[in-house]
């Protein structure tokens, strides 16, 4: 479980995060809000990237903390920015990522096949469409099949293809035990598998809960 307790962000006099509690149990969380609603600055903080001006995240009743291997083994993170090497193609991005990971050598084709870029395994990172750099993003943090998924935006500038391509490889990694975070300002395409969502307004939660499967049939669709 991932328990977030008075989290706060604040950036000089722009309070980003408010006294956020939150608890995420397994399965996948849909995170929704409009831009500047805190959504990437409370992703940040969950994958310990950005430390609080106050509270605490705990994961699996430990304080979170990135200078542990063990976790940062546990995390797949991609943000807005791809975390890829934009003079490298893709095949050798995942290469160098799975060997920094420990990963089986048919990782990266593996990942590659789910997200749709089979095709693109030799095509440099830095000469991909907006679209194809976040499908690439997605399968780099999907890459070592980890415990903790946290996605920003993992939809933005994505046809109806690449969008079932994203969606297929996110719920071929859910498992029992695993958790899960979709961050994006569009509800429908996350609702459509997610076991619960979260509302984020001004930094502050509004809305937290589970769905029901009729919930989640109604969500299904293009955003």
């Amino acid at each position: 479980m991932i328990e977030a307790r008075g989290v706060t962000v604040v950036y000089g006099r722009t309070v980003a995060l408010d006294r956020i509690d939150l608890d995420l149990a397994e399965g996948v969380t849909g995170l929704f809000g409009q831009n500047g609603s805190g959504k990437s600055t409370l992703l940040r903080v969950m994958a310990g990237l950005l430390r609080p001006s106050a509270g605490t995240v705990m994961v699996g009743g430990r304080a979170l903390d990135l200078r542990e291997e063990s976790f940062r083994r546990r995390l797949g993170y991609a943000g807005h920015d791809s975390g890829l090497y934009l003079h490298l193609s893709i095949g050798e991005n995942l290469e160098l990522f799975g060997r920094l990971y420990g990963c089986a050598p048919n990782a990266p084709g593996t990942i590659l096949e789910r997200v749709g870029l089979a095709d693109r395994t030799d095509t440099r990172v830095g000469e991909l469409s907006a679209g194809l750099k976040r499908r690439a993003a997605v399968a780099r943090a999907l890459l070592h099949d980890p415990d903790i998924l946290l996605l920003d935006e993992p939809y933005a500038n994505l046809d109806d293809d690449g969008a079932a391509a994203v969606t297929a490889a996110i719920t071929a990694w859910r498992a029992p035990g695993k958790i899960g975070v979709v961050a994006t300002h569009g509800a429908k395409r996350v609702k459509a598998y997610a076991d619960g969502g979260v509302i984020l307004t001004r930094g502050s939660v509004t809305v937290a809960g589970t769905y029901r499967p009729n919930e989640r049939t109604e969500g299904a669709g293009a955003e």
